[in-house]
């Protein structure tokens, strides 16, 4: 009987811990979203032949503006964005309210965010975006 008291008692502290500390890691402050962000790569063994910007206004409109360098073609798309109740999700409509893109907003901070799609069937890839300073 003690045993399993014990076991439980144990099981809840690492139940707790575990839950602050991913709290921790994943700092969304949702008033840093209004800007100009640039997705960036990470990775070293990827080429990028191009560019993407998104630029969040407090109105909930956003721009996108991509580069591809290959073609040296630019395009420039105006969506709208809803933030879900607890701020961890984004997601980007077009002008008739079709969807584009969804987001779980795994960062935010002034300086960097990091989104993890939430919908893997729609084509779209994590992103990591830094903030343009302007």
């Amino acid at each position: 009987m003690k045993t399993t008291n014990l076991f439980g008692a144990i099981m809840l502290l690492l139940a707790a811990f575990n839950l602050v500390s991913c709290e921790k890691d994943d700092e969304v402050n949702i008033s840093q979203l209004e800007g100009k962000w640039s997705v960036t790569n990470d990775d070293p063994r990827l080429a990028v032949d191009g560019s993407v910007q998104y630029t969040f206004n407090a109105d909930k409109s956003c721009s996108i503006y991509s580069y591809d360098a290959l073609s040296n073609r630019d395009t420039a798309v105006n969506r709208r964005y809803v933030i879900s109740i607890d701020n961890r999700l984004i997601t980007i409509y077009k002008e008739d309210d079709t969807y584009t893109e969804q987001y779980h907003i795994r960062k935010l901070t002034s300086k960097e965010m990091k989104w993890e799609n939430a919908s893997p069937k729609d084509g779209n890839s994590d992103k990591r975006l830094v903030k343009v300073k302007e």
